[in-house]
């Protein structure tokens, strides 16, 4: 903890004497100058306008999705899912069990047609 304090106030006193190291040593005619050449810079002025349409699009498309789901109608079919490992010793290319596997299929495959829902 002891290393960890040491490291902090070096840190906060590192920048703090570059800050006024940089403040002491540039003047404010250079920073001038390089803000205008900046803004006379028809490459960075078109990659900025670049940035800023690209940020839009991306705005746009993020608040185009929903924010909270209403309609929960889809994930409660998964909850009608059963996994059933109970027969997980059973050998499956047995004659016996590879019948019964596939009655289960059959079956399966039944319940999935009928509908239990009234229709409107």
């Amino acid at each position: 903890m002891k290393k960890f304090a040491s490291f902090v106030l070096g840190a906060v006193a590192g920048c703090a004497a570059g800050f006024i190291a940089g403040s002491l040593l540039v003047s404010d005619e250079q920073v001038d100058d390089v803000k205008n050449k900046i803004k006379d810079n028809d490459k960075l002025q078109d990659l900025k306008k670049k940035y800023d349409n690209g940020t839009e699009v991306v705005k746009n498309q993020l608040a185009s999705f929903p924010k909270n789901v209403e309609d929960d109608s889809e994930l409660k079919d998964f909850d009608d899912i059963v996994i059933d490992d109970s027969d997980k010793d059973d050998d499956v290319t047995e004659e016996d069990n590879a019948k019964q596997s596939v009655d289960d299929l059959s079956n399966a495959e039944k319940d999935d047609t009928s509908s239990d829902k009234p229709e409107a």
